[in-house]
């Protein structure tokens, strides 16, 4: 990233910000989406001609589980989901609820949707939002009620109300979910091949026209018969790990292409709300919470399947907050290895990335740590000058002192209202 200078802009939206870094990330994130998606149809369609379809009772078992779910989950996701985090429409007598209500009126006419998706509130205590839905006209837009607990202002609780609403405008839920059933698909095809693996190293035909067969005939001929897939246990279980780090490999182009999409969310609303240091303070600020509320994240077990679909990955801040870079080609190995797994990118990541788009190094937590201690130390004053002026006695004003002429006029009053000695005053 570029040696900006550090933004001291912390409450309001930054007009610089740099629209060519903007451009170029979503160019960016559109290419790695089709290049994952062409990824992973190119993996299904060489396992189809390759390996042919084995039509059995499991194979058709797991055509229906692995495909077939899939569909219905994307097609029934807005409702799976409202049941599954139990929301409910928000109630406008919370403060909270008519909080987050206007501020999705002001930042959806930013994302030219047709439709403002509907809004609602999770109970759940953990601060996150989501969106879903099979298409913008049936997405809906939802909170935890753990969200308000954090501290956001309302800068930073829009930025995250615009990164959902911009996997809406992207159709991010069906991108996800068809190359979830292209990797299904694959799994599928490794499925209904593992059987004839066994048949092949168990038995003794040798005619066998599909991969298998192929791979067999070929070592023979090259008389590497230790590798031969078909009779040897030691060429089995080669082709056996092979197809395992194949279907690994399936895996990870689905989470590729959910860190894109990821990555891309946060590059649109830094665009719509020209404040790319709003998210990154709101995304440091919900993760410091979970580091300091581990108790309420139990609830990670139950939300494991929901991860995909909310604004923060459950597993953030393990490493802290701001981990040390790491030192050597092996440590970043390992730690590029270690995220290979994740549905969004590390908080790290995604706020250097916010840096690029702002022009400036947005606030780390040390500054926003010091500007709402600043804050505190602000409200108190203010709050012990306000009990003083009330304890404190009403002024006296001073005594002014007479003029001259008052003076002479009370001294002839005086001398006329003097009294003889024996005579009585009237």
């Amino acid at each position: 990233m570029k040696n900006h200078k550090h933004s001291n802009k912390y409450s309001d939206p930054d007009p610089s910000v740099d629209q060519a870094s903007i451009d170029r990330q979503l160019r960016i994130n559109w290419i790695r989406t089709i290049f994952g998606i062409a990824l992973m149809g190119g993996l299904s369609f060489a396992g189809l001609v390759f390996l042919g379809v084995n039509f059995t009772v499991a194979t058709v078992i797991l055509f229906f589980f692995s495909v077939l779910m899939p569909l219905f989950g994307w097609w029934n996701s807005a409702n799976l989901v409202l049941k599954m985090m139990r929301c409910r429409p928000p109630n406008m007598n919370d403060r909270d609820h008519a909080r987050l209500v206007r501020l999705v009126d002001e930042i959806y006419p930013l994302t030219g949707l047709k439709k403002k998706p509907e809004v609602f509130v999770s109970p759940l205590p953990i601060p996150n939002a989501f969106a879903t839905g099979r298409s913008p006209s049936t997405a809906f837009i939802a909170a935890t009620e753990g969200l308000f607990a954090v501290g956001l202002e309302d800068r930073e609780i829009k930025a995250i109300l615009a990164h959902e609403l911009a996997h809406v405008k992207s159709r991010d839920v069906a991108i996800t979910s068809l190359v979830a059933v292209l990797g299904s698909l694959f799994s599928i095809l490794l499925a209904g091949f593992a059987p004839g693996m066994f048949n092949a190293c168990f038995s003794e035909r040798n005619n066998r026209e599909d991969l298998v067969g192929k791979l067999s005939n070929k070592v023979k001929r090259d008389k590497k018969r230790f590798a031969d897939p078909a009779s040897a246990v030691t060429g089995f279980f080669i082709t056996l790990v092979v197809f395992y780090i194949a279907s690994i490999f399936a895996k990870l182009i689905t989470l590729f292409v959910s860190r894109s999409r990821e990555s891309a969310a946060d590059v649109l609303a830094a665009n719509w709300t020209r404040d790319p240091c709003a998210l990154a303070t709101a995304l440091q600020k919900i993760v410091d919470w979970m580091n300091r509320n581990k108790a309420a994240l139990q609830l990670k077990i139950l939300l494991g399947g929901m991860e995909p679909l909310l604004f923060v990955s459950l597993h953030e801040g393990e490493e802290g907050l701001n981990p040390p870079p790491p030192k050597g080609w092996l440590a970043r190995l390992r730690k590029w290895v270690g995220h290979l797994g994740d549905n969004h990118p590390p908080v790290e990541d995604r706020v250097t990335l916010l840096d690029g788009l702002a022009g400036s190094v947005c606030p780390r937590m040390h500054d926003i740590r010091a500007d709402e201690a600043k804050r505190r130390r602000d409200r108190i004053r203010e709050e012990r000058q306000r009990l003083n002026s009330k304890s404190a006695p009403p002024a006296v004003p001073p005594a002014v002192p007479p003029t001259a002429a008052e003076e002479g006029q009370e001294g002839t009053a005086d001398e006329g209202s003097e009294t003889k000695p024996g005579q009585d005053p009237k």
